[in-house]
């Protein structure tokens, strides 16, 4: 027999036949590789590409366990998976063959109704499906705990999302718990994408002194990358002129949709939630009929769901998506994955590219459509890695105080008393607390019994710690504070000089950029800062472009120190190439050779380190910082990635500030920091660097973390999750500042350090990098001070001045009401017919006739609803069999109050109705004064979005 068919008769007769009826013909190559392990009893972590069997190679193997044992009570499996919106996905598959076999199935989540919880406590189900945070609820719960204990199997799914962050730290306590409530251990299955460090993953996944095995399919087939920086042809011209845009943004949009027309399906995948929209807003200009949507976590589930099914059904070419699409939601084949500038980091770029080709067998196709030099080289590198399999290291958090305290106070809510030790050897064996000490865990007890309302008791001798006598505190911050993940804020921007929204910005954003002074792009204008308070940002428009930085919602990706690096000794080859004499063409040719990349793309982006060497100028690389100034703005070149770069940046604003009394703003990028400053030279720049004005680096650089603002935001959120601050506390700029000088030398404040150096600044990189320059292994070279930036300073002083050129008012105004309208016209709504509730179809906005009317029998009376299909028609149907439950629900209610505006104002009613906030009564008043979608009528929509969002962030 076949090794490819031998799997498979090591299952059950009844698992072969569904195999058979669900058309597995054969079994997948991690289904090949990975079944035996299991089925041998092995804890496995399975790496492997999304939609090539992962989840059945996991699943298969234990359900066939299953049937070889003997039926008893309790849950058997639990399914773990990070996303809710992946558990109704994973859902509809597992309930398919458990159906089949007579096993029960259950979703148990944050949204799981009173009812379906009481359901599944009296009576369990064999395999249950839970996200990280309500698999804690199974610790605690009197009768569900008690289930649990049979627990034989548990399976995670998309360990890599887990791994490297809180959640999974949380997790990985959590199960330890588990197998002490069971007695007992279970088998543990991982399911991962392409990761960087498989080992601490599996090490992660199973816990300290555990065997385990990998089964790493994530390479097996061939992979196709390339860079692509598209060239401006006329038609990008016209048609840039007609979307109002530029040409080079058109190119890269006309460059897409080739690519797109050439698939059959093709994910788009941007690095934040507000390029994807701009981009289908830009596609939509462009043409209201092409078949490509957006998809991300902001939107609706209904938006979501319906993306994933028209993706299935082919009614879409191609979506564009954020990191939502990188987890293994099923959407059927994809032929291509378009990632739009650079990925940034290595992994990332694969788990993208790795949704295409989804047979295993298939070649994975990826192409990166890069904006400018930078991003093209950047590109190029990243590809190169990943070709050489050269992926960032998932970093494990080392003993998480925020995780420790949240899972000492669950095992109080478990049990009333716990030795210390008992507790300890718990903790210790989950792999991101195997150093923690016994110090470690009477401090943070010592600070829980310290709080005004304590959250533990402390006996004397330290050697038990029990529940205080009022225990409903504790209860409370368990049960309020699962969650790992941080809350995102939300600010308002406001227009002091009118009193208008402007928009909305993440709190990431506020904490590096919110000072009084500070500039952004926003909504094709330059902002400056006028204060920050409470939840609002006032600003004031300024016309001066430099030292601008663009808006963006949510977590930047940062780039990493190696890619970063990369770059620069990609730089040094070439600049040593036409040091030597060598023609640019060959150059060019030898490093595209040698990458194996499109050489016209290679070419286009290694351009300014041709002109910049034509200049005679040093070339900043890796090995070598360069410095420069132009204007009042200085640029220090350093090859060092994201954090290292921020750290640094802010390291020179703070010796300025001391030594100089000089107060400068900086931004920076992954190659570049920025400095404004009228006064100071790239001379007093290298003296800050080179030690001249002091080398007490690490002080320095501990005093920069602490007095950040990116420490400021860090200590409200682990506040929060430690239980210092109620989740609904709001918190001034002072509070704060009150804050980080009152929690000083207590785990609040440590865990903050530690998450700021983890995440938003790298001070062991920032010291190391300062000590090579004074040991002279880092070069630095200053060109002194220049009439215009150096050709490799030209990208960002375009980036930082505005990411696009100036546009006159009145073209501006054409462009918002542009996208507006292909905005609403191209949303998405379930339309259902009031007279004879026999008639529902999801329809684009501009896909309606006009009138509106019943395809079956030809009323007017329209209503529209974001909802499901399937529980509309179930609310028809109750309403046509005049059933009360039908008549009062929500469904029916708004259905009859849209189909009144509908009816009366055609397609535009059905336009204002999907505006962002905008409620019935809100677009009838826009209706009564306009009723065809004009200018005018695209002007009144936007004022009204700016009234609803003042509204939903109070009118104070």
């Amino acid at each position: 027999m076949a090794e490819k068919d031998s799997v498979f008769e090591e299952l059950a007769k009844p698992l072969r036949k569904l195999l058979e009826e669900r058309g597995f013909e054969e079994p997948t190559l991690p289904q090949r590789k990975a079944f035996l392990p299991i089925l041998n009893d092995n804890n496995t972590l399975l790496i492997a590409p999304a939609g090539t069997g992962k989840t059945e190679a996991a699943f298969l193997p234990i359900l066939n366990k299953i049937l070889r044992t003997p039926r008893s009570e309790g849950i058997k499996l639990i399914y773990i998976t990070p996303l809710r919106a992946l558990n109704r996905d994973i859902l509809d598959r597992l309930r398919w063959w458990c159906k089949a076999l007579d096993l029960k199935v259950s979703v148990r989540h944050g949204d799981t109704s009173k009812r379906e919880r009481r359901k599944q406590a009296l009576s369990p189900p064999d395999v249950l499906i839970t996200t990280p945070e309500t698999f804690q609820l199974l610790l605690v719960g009197k009768r569900i705990s008690r289930h649990a204990t049979y627990v034989d199997w548990v399976i995670v799914d998309e360990v890599h999302e887990l791994a490297g962050n809180k959640r999974g730290a949380q997790l990985s306590l959590s199960l330890e718990r588990m197998r002490r409530l069971k007695g007992g251990d279970f088998q543990i299955i991982g399911l991962s994408a392409t990761v960087g460090s498989p080992e601490e993953v599996a090490k992660f996944l199973v816990g300290v002194n555990r065997p385990y095995e990998i089964v790493d399919v994530s390479m097996a087939r061939e992979i196709d990358l390339d860079v692509l920086y598209p060239n401006v042809t006329e038609t990008d011209e016209t048609l840039a002129s007609e979307i109002y845009t530029y040409p080079e943004v058109t190119a890269r949009l006309r460059k897409m949709r080739e690519l797109i027309e050439d698939h059959e399906t093709t994910l788009i995948f941007t690095n934040t939630r507000p390029m994807s929209e701009v981009l289908a807003s830009r596609f939509k200009m462009w043409d209201l009929d092409f078949p490509v949507s957006v998809h991300h976590g902001s939107l609706s589930t209904f938006a979501r769901r319906r993306v994933e099914d028209e993706l299935k059904t082919g009614k879409l070419k191609g979506v564009i998506c954020t990191s939502s699409m990188e987890l293994g939601i099923d959407i059927g084949l994809v032929d291509l994955c378009i990632q739009y500038n650079s990925p940034r980091q290595v992994a990332r770029l694969l788990q993208r590219v790795g949704r295409s080709g989804h047979k295993i067998t298939k070649k994975a196709k990826g192409r990166i459509i890069v904006k400018d030099s930078t991003d093209g080289m950047e590109s190029s590198v990243i590809i190169d890695k990943s070709e050489k399999k050269e992926l960032e290291p998932v970093k494990i958090p080392e003993k998480p105080l925020d995780v420790l305290s949240h899972e000492l106070v669950g095992m109080l809510v478990a049990e009333q008393e716990w030795r210390i030790d008992d507790a300890l050897s718990i903790l210790n064996r989950a792999y991101p607390f195997r150093n923690l000490e016994e110090e470690d865990v009477i401090r943070v007890l010592k600070f829980l019994e310290d709080m005004s309302r304590r959250l533990a008791w402390l006996r004397d001798d330290e050697l038990v710690f029990s529940r205080p006598s009022k225990g409903k505190r504790i209860f409370n911050y368990y049960f309020n504070s699962l969650s790992m993940i941080p809350e995102m804020k939300q600010y308002l921007v406001i227009d002091d000089t009118s009193d208008e929204a402007v928009g909305v910005l993440d709190e990431p954003f506020v904490a590096e950029y919110g000072e009084p002074g500070s500039k952004f792009v926003m909504s094709g204008s330059i902002w400056r800062i006028v204060q920050v308070f409470k939840d609002k940002v006032f600003v004031k428009p300024v016309e001066d472009p430099v030292g601008s930085v663009p808006s963006w919602v949510g977590e930047e990706i940062p780039v990493p120190h190696s890619v970063a690096q990369k770059v620069g000794s990609l730089r040094r080859r070439l600049a040593n190439s036409l040091e030597k004499g060598k023609d640019y063409e060959e150059a060019v040719r030898e490093i595209s050779q040698s990458l194996d990349l499109d050489r016209g793309a290679l070419k286009k982006s290694l351009e300014p380190i041709k002109k910049h060497s034509e200049e005679d100028f040093p070339v900043p690389t890796d090995d070598r910082i360069v410095l420069e100034k132009a204007e009042d703005t200085l640029v220090v070149h350093a090859c060092f990635g994201t954090l290292a770069n921020r750290t640094l940046a802010r390291f020179i604003a703070k010796r300025a500030a001391d030594e100089l009394g000089e107060s400068v703003a900086v931004t920076v990028d992954p190659y570049r920091i920025l400095i404004r400053s009228e006064r100071l030279s790239p001379k007093e720049i290298k003296a800050i660097l080179t030690g001249e004005m002091g080398q007490d680096f690490q002080k320095t650089l501990e005093t920069v973390i602490e007095d950040s603002r990116f420490f400021k935001w860090r200590i409200v959120q682990i506040g929060r999750r430690i239980g210092t601050l109620d989740k609904e506390t709001d918190m001034t700029a002072s509070d704060v500042d009150q804050m980080v000088k009152g929690m000083k030398d207590t785990p609040v404040y440590d865990e903050t350090f530690k998450e700021v150096v983890r995440k938003d600044l790298d001070l062991p990189k920032a010291l190391d990098i300062l000590n090579q320059i004074v040991t002279g292994e880092l070069q630095l070279s200053s060109i002194g001070i220049l009439a215009d930036p150096s050709p490799i300073a030209e990208p960002a002083w375009e980036e930082r001045s505005l990411t696009f050129e100036p546009v006159s008012p009145k073209r501006m105004k054409r462009l918002i009401l542009g996208s507006v309208r292909a905005r609403l016209l191209s949303e998405e709504r379930a339309f259902a017919c009031a007279e004879c509730k026999d008639w529902v179809e999801v329809k684009e906005i501009h896909e309606l006739s006009e009138p509106p009317s019943c395809q079956k029998c030809g009323s007017r009376k329209i209503g529209m609803i974001e909802r499901e299909i399937r529980d509309i028609r179930r609310t028809l149907d109750r309403v046509k069999e005049n059933s009360k439950k039908g008549k009062e629900s929500e469904i029916w209610k708004i259905i009859q109050k849209t189909s009144k505006l509908v009816s009366n104002y055609g397609k535009t009613a059905a336009a204002a109705l999907v505006g962002k906030g905008i409620k019935p009564s809100a677009a009838e008043r826009i209706l009564e004064k306009e009723e065809d979608i004009s200018d005018e009528f695209l002007d009144l929509i936007i004022n009204e979005e700016k009234k609803s969002l003042r509204h939903r962030y109070g009118s104070s």
